[in-house]
């Protein structure tokens, strides 16, 4: 039997990990190709590779830590690094820790903290728990789409 109080939460962390596996699945692809960088359009994450990986691993602790502010639980015991190439030069070792932190800390959300209060993200949007946790999952999953189409180019 799962220590999570809402099968909802855990859920939604199972499926960040399985997204996480796919992602890391086309990264190597990626990589190993030499393939082109996705069009930046201004994005500074687009500059190389490893500003990309940097970024989608980055917003994946952001997310716990964010989740954890709103709830009055800071997360405190992941790595707080903010620069995408330190992140990228350790970007799977990274990812693990905080998929971790994901374990240690969201077990105890409960349903009722899921909804319907929002609060506004980091980048101004509001957001319920649950639909920042669902954001978390699908963040890995476009990247992971983005890589693929120019894999398939």
């Amino acid at each position: 039997m799962s220590d999570f109080k809402s099968r909802a939460v855990m859920s939604l962390v199972e499926l960040h990990e399985q997204e996480w596996r796919r992602f890391w699945e086309t990264w190597d692809r990626f990589v190993a190709a030499g393939a082109p960088m996705p069009e930046a359009r201004g994005d500074a994450d687009y500059q190389s590779p490893n500003h990309l990986v940097g970024h989608v691993a980055r917003a994946s602790r952001n997310y716990l830590t964010w989740i954890g502010d709103q709830l009055g639980r800071p997360v405190k015991d992941v790595d707080l690094e903010m620069d995408s190439l330190k992140i990228a030069a350790r970007a799977k070792e990274f990812v693990a820790e905080v998929l971790a932190a994901w374990r240690r800390h969201l077990p105890a959300v409960e349903d009722a903290e899921l909804e319907p209060a929002t609060y506004k993200s980091r980048w101004g949007v509001l957001f319920s728990i649950e639909s920042m946790l669902e954001h978390a999952v699908v963040h890995p999953m476009r990247h992971r789409i983005q890589l693929e189409r120019i894999l398939k180019a």
